[in-house]
């Protein structure tokens, strides 16, 4: 072979890698796999982390994590979670326009007024859910494993903040709207193996002060009943 005849078959292999490498990327940002479209999330920008103003006191809520994701649009992660007891109830992420991320921001900010916070605060917050929840016997949504892809790379332990768990140091179910009876007495049964309580009514609501068997005040779900274990 000729050497003009070699330069030509090495500019031609390498057209036909940068072809390769385009559909590669393409059918990527088109994956409905999360191990595809996620892979190398750490790496990411990250845009913002948000969490409810007031998760200290209500202990439930959507906390979000957005990044810049490599095709130029955002990629968010949302965690719903419930500090008293079943950690994170709900996850989704997903990648999107940063109109939809706008749209979306608006949307949670309607429900549940919102406050930008450090990620590491929110990564802390997620896994220490997480985790206390498993310890009494509660798994995570199952699209919690994807969704947490976009934790990659936060480093928790920077954040100082302190977080509590559980009731007065036990569990405390607050039932969801949603919850089916079914699923209700599963927790239920859960909640009391691990010496916890649990309270039925409006469920994850406002809260406001009920009385102890003492009489002194505590917080717990406005309109719910607390059944002690």
């Amino acid at each position: 072979m000729s050497k003009s005849e070699a330069r030509r078959q090495k500019q031609l292999a390498k057209k036909k890698g940068k072809r390769d490498a385009k559909r590669l990327e393409i059918a990527r940002q088109h994956s409905d796999n999360p191990l595809i479209r996620l892979e190398g999330a750490e790496a990411w920008p990250i845009l913002a982390a948000w969490a409810p103003v007031e998760i200290a006191e209500t202990r439930m809520g959507v906390v979000l994590l957005a990044r810049h994701a490599r095709d130029g649009k955002i990629a968010l992660a949302s965690f719903l979670v419930d500090l008293y007891c079943l950690g994170v109830k709900d996850a989704d992420w997903k990648i999107i326009s940063e109109w939809e991320y706008d749209r979306t921001l608006r949307k949670n900010q309607s429900v549940q007024a919102l406050h930008k916070v450090a990620p590491e605060f929110l990564a802390k917050l997620v896994y220490g859910a997480v985790d206390y929840a498993q310890s009494i016997g509660f798994a995570p949504h199952p699209d919690y494993h994807h969704a947490k892809m976009l934790l990659a790379g936060i480093d928790p332990s920077i954040c100082m903040e302190t977080f509590t768990f559980g009731h007065d140091g036990k569990p405390l179910y607050i039932n969801g709207p949603n919850d089916s009876l079914d699923r209700m007495k599963v927790i239920m049964h859960k909640v009391r193996l691990a010496g916890g309580h649990v309270a039925i009514g409006q469920g994850g609501g406002r809260m406001s002060p009920l009385a102890n068997d003492d009489g002194a005040s505590e917080d717990e779900p406005s309109g719910a009943e607390i059944l002690q274990s």
